[in-house]
């Protein structure tokens, strides 16, 4: 019988591109999608999902750490979370949530089937480096890691700081809602802060 597997990302192409990959498996089969987080919880909970596969941050609401958390409070479906963050806090949060699989959106083909395979029958699939440095001390971020930033970066996180909204740095920019979204998300994961509040918090302690 074949894997029965929900895919759950806010963006439909990455929906699209997962399900090509896995539906041309045998062993498994995309039998539902869903666009926000508070969709998979409720497409999971009906009882027909062995493994969702989770991005972790979603647009509003709900996010997938905590979608995570809830399904498996209520159901014995299995979570991969798929995802742009290689930090250790999001591991030690996917940890926690109780997922037992976590691979990065650059992954190839074969190391997410790996893990889909992996995680389906009860094995966790976490990469060996990541999962290392979330058993480490947990630090915060630190000045330097502003290096880690590219010059885009950094400008957005300026306006984050200043307390503006997606579309009101999109427009100041002169690029789109979703490139401001997708340069939030970059910094967030590389700064290894939770949320935009505590990157706008980094940013302000930051300056000279």
């Amino acid at each position: 019988m074949s894997m029965r597997i929900l895919i759950a990302d806010d963006h439909e192409l990455t929906r699209a591109g997962l399900r090509a990959v896995i539906d041309r498996e045998p062993d498994m089969v995309v039998v539902a999608e869903a666009g926000t987080a508070e969709a998979a919880v409720e497409r999971s909970l009906a009882g027909d999902i062995d493994l969702a596969i989770l991005d972790i941050r979603f647009g509003p609401g709900m996010n997938g750490l905590e979608a995570a958390g809830r399904i498996l409070e209520r159901a014995p479906t299995r979570i991969l979370l798929l995802t742009l963050h290689d930090t250790p806090e999001y591991v030690r949060s996917a940890l926690a949530a109780g997922a037992t699989g976590y691979v990065l959106k650059d992954a190839g083909r074969e190391e997410l089937l790996h893990a889909i395979r992996a995680v389906g029958a009860g094995r966790s699939a976490l990469p060996g480096d990541l999962l290392r440095k979330a058993m480490a001390p947990a630090v915060g971020p630190r000045p330097d890691d502003l290096d880690r930033l590219t010059p885009r970066e950094r400008e957005v996180l300026e306006f984050v700081a200043r307390g503006l909204t997606n579309k009101e740095i999109a427009r100041d920019l002169g690029i789109g809602p979703g490139t401001v979204k997708a340069h939030v998300e970059k910094l967030i994961a590389k700064l290894g802060v939770a949320d935009r509040t505590q990157a706008a918090v980094f940013a302000a302690r930051a300056r000279p």
